[in-house]
């Protein structure tokens, strides 16, 4: 086997592949006598068929079928041994791979091109600036949230109907007299009402159960503070998306771009045209290089998720959802086999994977790149989350990478 490389421009290169006869006669011919020892043909004895009739009938099948073994299992081998770094897969060489004949030809010659990653520096330090958007709570807020608590915790009251405001135009004390229709039932005569609760002590614990809060100004602060929490999680979401598009922004490498383009559309099988895949190729672009970016930011920082560490997320969740930190041995065990079963929905333990590695990511970008606060109102946060929501829309196969799951590909 004689199989060389040539390159073709900075992130391209063509490998050659000779096969001459001693590097496939061997196989070939294991396999015909495996063939003829098995082959149950009218006239011959099992085992007895001669192997010139079987290499006749069976012979060119054979010599295919072990060339392209020796095709894939060579070109793993040597992308292995010379480290190379691939995008995508090896692509056949139209112009130089001539129509091959397996009855005419012994020896035969493939050529195939291949892509690179680039190498390049992530751009993960103070040299790199973030936005992350503080929603400011202000009073109205407060304010809204104690009114609604106050009525969720109020006492129950009761009024008569003549009380309220006459609807028909009639005298409110000829609404209270006159009669129902023959058939109509009786209208209800009382009308529940809630009483707000008072801003007591009692009412505060109520709210907040053991913390002791003495006064509405330390209730009000609480409320603040629940607030700040409950948008955190969205402002984390902006600040990650907008911490990936910077990242990928600030990364100036290239790619080698037609080779991807045949690729894609080798890859999909006649999914998509060409004219289709030159249009979304942007994107795709940008998810390709996020993935290079994400790829080795993981592999330097040595970040990694294990099985352990997603069961521990979904017995972590099961506790939280009962109200509970600590469970006796027996309760221990339940949860041990409920866990085990979840950890069977590959495609589960795949979200919760990636979600432990976003994580992890934003925890790495909050310590390393620059961050700039910035104090925003909750009106104008709303009108900046469905921006870029619907830029996200756009996009939405831009960045998109699952993580591999126990390690795979990471070295």
């Amino acid at each position: 086997m004689n199989i060389s490389k040539e390159s073709t421009s900075e992130l391209t290169a063509t490998i050659r592949l000779a096969i001459t006869p001693e590097d496939y006669t061997e196989q070939v011919n294991k396999v015909i006598k495996d063939y003829q020892k098995k082959a149950n043909i009218p006239g011959f004895r099992p085992g007895h068929v001669p192997s010139g009739l079987v290499r006749k009938m069976y012979g060119k099948a054979v010599l295919a079928e072990e060339v392209n073994k020796l095709i894939s299992d060579s070109l793993n081998n040597f992308i292995k041994e010379q480290n190379l770094n691939l995008l995508g897969n090896p692509i056949p060489n139209q112009e130089k791979n001539s129509v091959v004949n397996f009855e005419a030809q012994t020896s035969f010659e493939f050529f195939f091109d291949i892509g690179f990653a680039p190498d390049f520096k992530v751009p993960l330090g103070p040299e790199t600036e973030v936005e992350d958007f503080e929603i400011l709570v202000d009073e109205s807020m407060i304010d809204k949230y104690v009114n609604e608590t106050r009525q969720k915790f109020g006492i129950p009251v009761t009024s008569e109907v003549s009380e309220l405001p006459a609807e028909t135009g009639k005298p409110a004390e000829e609404e209270k007299t006159s009669s129902p229709a023959e058939g109509e039932p009786p209208s209800e005569p009382k009308v529940r009402e809630t009483t707000p609760a008072e801003l007591t002590p009692e009412f505060f614990d109520k709210v907040y159960p053991g913390e002791k809060i003495e006064d509405v100004e330390q209730f009000r602060d609480r409320i603040k503070k629940d607030a700040s929490a409950s948008f955190a999680q969205e402002t984390d979401r902006i600040f990650f998306n907008k911490a990936i598009d910077t990242i990928v922004k600030s990364s100036s490498f290239e790619l080698p771009d037609e080779f991807l383009k045949r690729w894609l559309l080798e890859y999909n099988e006649g999914k998509f045209t060409q004219e289709q895949i030159e249009k979304d190729y942007p994107s795709f672009r940008e998810s390709m290089k996020w993935q290079l970016i994400e790829n080795r930011i993981i592999r330097e920082n040595e970040i990694k998720v294990s099985d352990e560490d997603i069961r521990n997320y979904i017995k972590t969740v099961m506790l939280r959802r009962v109200g509970t930190e600590f469970v006796d041995p027996e309760m221990e065990k339940k949860y041990d086999s409920i866990v085990d079963a979840f950890m069977q929905n590959k495609e589960q333990v795949q979200r919760i994977n990636d979600q432990l590695y976003n994580a992890r990511l934003m925890g790495l970008f909050k310590t390393t790149l620059n961050i700039v606060k910035k104090e925003i109102s909750y009106d104008e946060f709303v009108k900046l989350a469905s921006e870029i929501h619907e830029h996200e829309h756009q996009h939405e196969h831009e960045h998109a990478h699952e993580h591999e799951h126990h390690e795979e590909n990471r070295d």
